[in-house]
C-alpha cells in the first residue's frame, strides 16, 4: 500500500508480531507486511497512544480505529527520534503460545486504552449523564470540543445545537478534519467530567 504505514506496538518482538499479522486474514494488505523499523522503549502502550495522537493530528488516519496512516517513513522516524530507547536490530522467533496483539485504541490522549474485549458499560445518555455534566471529545492533541448534557432534551448542547453523543463527535471531525471519514464510536472516544476529573465514557456503570 504505497504511502501507507501501519504503526503499532507489541510487548514481544517485532518479528513475532510480523508473523502474526501476515498469518491473519483481517486487515492484511495485498502483499505481506514487512518491518521498516522498530524501537525498543519503556511503557510502549503509552508511547503508541501518544504517537497515534500526533500522527492523527498531523497526517491522515485511514480508519478511526485502526493503525494505518498516510505518512512517509521519514516523518515517523522523526517521531521515533524523540523517544528514548534503542532501535531494534535482533531477530527472534515467534512464540506460538502468545495471544494476538490488540489493535484498537483511542484518539484522545487522556482517555485510557480500551481493549476490544472489555465489557461495555452504559449506553443510555439518560442513565449515563447528569443534567449540566460536561462532555468532551478530543482530536489529536489540542482540538477539543466541550459540550453540556441537557437532560430535558437528552442531548449534548454545543454551539447552540443539541446532538446525540455520536453526532457530537462526528460533527467535531467534520469541522476539524473534513478530509477524514466522520464515522466514529463516540462512546470510546468521548469523556465526561466526574468530580472534576475527565473519565472515558466507554465503561460507565449503567
Amino acid at each position: 500500500m504505497p504511502g501507507i504505514l501501519k504503526v503499532g506496538m507489541t510487548e514481544r518482538t517485532p518479528e513475532a508480531r510480523l508473523c502474526e499479522a501476515n498469518a491473519s486474514d483481517t486487515w492484511r494488505p495485498p502483499t505481506p507486511y514487512k518491518i521498516e523499523f522498530a524501537k525498543k522503549v519503556s511503557n510502549p502502550s503509552q508511547k503508541e497512544k501518544t504517537l497515534h495522537t500526533l500522527l492523527e493530528q498531523y497526517t491522515d488516519r485511514i480508519h478511526p480505529r485502526r493503525e494505518f496512516f498516510r505518512v512517509s517513513q521519514e516523518e515517523v522516524r522523526k517521531f521515533f527520534d524523540l523517544m528514548d530507547g534503542e532501535m531494534w536490530t535482533e531477530t527472534c522467533e515467534k512464540d506460538e503460545e502468545e495471544e494476538e496483539e490488540e489493535e484498537e485504541d483511542t484518539s484522545s490522549e487522556s482517555a485510557p486504552r480500551v481493549k476490544a474485549t472489555a465489557a461495555k458499560g452504559c449506553r443510555d445518555m439518560t442513565k449515563c449523564f447528569t443534567d449540566g455534566q460536561r462532555i468532551r471529545h478530543t482530536i489529536g492533541i489540542n482540538k477539543t470540543w466541550i459540550g453540556i448534557y441537557d437532560s430535558s432534551k437528552n442531548g449534548i448542547v454545543y454551539d447552540g445545537k443539541t446532538l446525540s453523543l455520536n453526532k457530537f463527535a462526528e460533527s467535531h471531525y467534520k469541522s476539524e478534519r473534513p478530509d477524514r471519514c466522520s464515522s466514529v464510536n463516540a462512546w470510546k472516544e468521548c469523556e465526561c467530567e466526574v468530580d472534576g476529573k475527565w473519565i472515558s465514557t466507554y465503561s460507565l456503570p449503567g
